[in-house]
């Protein structure tokens, strides 16, 4: 039987997508850009190593904004846990079930919520932290050696 997809399943696969596309999309028109202002002779400088700054730029930003999302995930999943124990209870408490069985069934909803929380944390920390490191990776790259290029080929 196929898992039901929690919300916080889906804001991933969401942050994931948008934001590998988008920090990927800006870094190559950032490259295509800092090439073609350097090979034109734009004020004189070398514009592909800058472009490679502003890279790592993204990269830190996507690390910031990686922080930040996974605060609101978290307080997402938070709410969804607190209403989970708020209908057991009543339900529990309409039905008269005996106090053990009450403290029995709270327990296990904490557990799941527990498991969630680190299965969360681990999935938004490693998709981000690929596309931090691998953006920071390229930045630097092209910011130490993107003037070499012109170099070699002159």
């Amino acid at each position: 039987m196929e898992e039901e997809q929690t919300p916080y399943k889906k804001d991933i696969s969401k942050i994931r997508i948008r934001q590998i596309l988008f920090s990927w999309s800006v870094s190559f028109v950032l490259i295509y850009a800092g090439y073609y202002l350097t090979e034109e002779g734009f004020l004189q400088l070398e514009w592909l190593t800058r472009s490679g700054c502003l890279i790592v730029l993204i990269g830190v930003w996507s690390s910031i904004s990686g922080i930040i999302q996974e605060r609101v995930l978290i307080d997402r999943l938070n709410i969804q846990h607190r209403i989970e124990l708020s209908r057991a209870k009543i339900k529990l408490r309409k039905f008269n079930a005996p106090k053990e069985y009450i403290e029995k069934e709270i327990d296990s909803i904490k557990e799941k919520f527990e498991d969630k929380m680190d299965e969360l944390t681990v999935n938004v920390r490693f998709q981000l932290g690929m596309l931090e490191v691998s953006l920071l990776m390229t930045g630097t790259f092209i910011w130490g050696f993107g003037d070499l290029f012109f170099k070699i080929n002159m």
